[in-house]
């Protein structure tokens, strides 16, 4: 069994090549995965209580943006959990936020999220970047601060 090292950044819209290079290098290694979570202010940020949630026909308030490499076996996947409701894929594009066209849509789901599957070469590090980060704060359900955690967890 793999084991996972966990990292937390937190950037701005001034250090995303942090991320870029994280997502990068997690690509290359094809294992591990990123989340990407904006910021909120601490009264914003409590969710439905576990029982309760089951119930819910939505997502996450705050949403969180993954990153999972592909390799010879899987595809690569970009995904956002949202509490934005139904058609957010096409809220997104109202908001000039548009996958690259290689980027092939899995789900839309007012629950379980968005999902893109991206073949391994086709990975650009800034387009995976920018989009988790724009489509985060874009859905979000709740205002945001103006900056992201990012928690990468990648083998030991």
């Amino acid at each position: 069994m793999t084991k996972y090292e966990t990292e937390i950044l937190f950037i701005d819209a001034e250090s995303k090549q942090d991320l870029e290079s994280t997502i990068q290098k997690i690509s290359e290694l094809g294992d591990g995965w990123i989340n990407v979570e904006p910021i909120v202010a601490e009264d914003h940020q409590n969710e439905v209580p576990g029982f309760f949630a089951w119930f819910s026909a939505r997502g996450p308030k705050v949403p969180v943006g993954t990153f999972v490499p592909g390799n010879q076996q899987n595809l690569t996947s970009v995904g956002v959990a949202h509490g934005s409701g139904r058609g957010a894929s096409e809220q997104l594009e109202k908001m000039g936020i548009k996958s690259p066209e290689v980027w092939v849509s899995r789900q839309d789901h007012a629950k379980h999220g968005l999902v893109w599957e991206i073949t391994p070469y086709q990975v650009v590090a800034s387009e995976v970047a920018s989009f988790l980060l724009q489509s985060t704060v874009g859905l979000s359900t709740v205002p945001t601060t103006g900056g992201w955690t990012v928690t990468v967890h990648q083998p030991v």
